[in-house]
């Protein structure tokens, strides 16, 4: 009896390594696998590697910054640039190691480190 059920066992396992289906699931699960990491990945730099600084700034004004990502200010204070104005007219600012967010360009003097390396000035 033992004879007749193991090719059978062979050819059961034969079948499943062939299957198209078996090999569609695996890559899907691989894919899935890809994005996880890749989001980790980003939390982790952003705890670890902060953007470095490209300047400093002054604060014109006292800004209440209420909305997610956007950070209070009060008149006077000194503070870091790491992210210029694209154009949007937001300047985003750290204050020290883990306070960042961002600021109305228009509420801040900015003074830009020529040799930084996240500044624009290449020339």
């Amino acid at each position: 009896m033992y004879e007749p059920q193991h090719p059978a066992a062979v050819n059961s396992c034969a079948q499943d390594r062939e299957s198209p289906d078996g090999s569609y699931t695996e890559e899907q699960s691989q894919e899935t696998e890809m994005k996880v990491p890749a989001t980790d990945f980003d939390d982790e730099f952003d705890d670890e590697e902060p953007l470095p600084t490209i300047g400093t700034c002054k604060a014109l004004y006292t800004f209440e910054g209420q909305n997610e990502g956007t950070i209070s200010v009060a008149e006077g204070e000194m503070l870091y640039v790491i992210e210029e104005d694209k154009g949007d007219g937001w300047t985003r600012i750290r204050r020290n190691e883990d306070e960042e967010g961002y600021v109305p360009t228009s509420y801040v003097e900015v003074y830009l480190d020529k040799n930084a390396k996240g500044a624009m000035t290449y020339i």
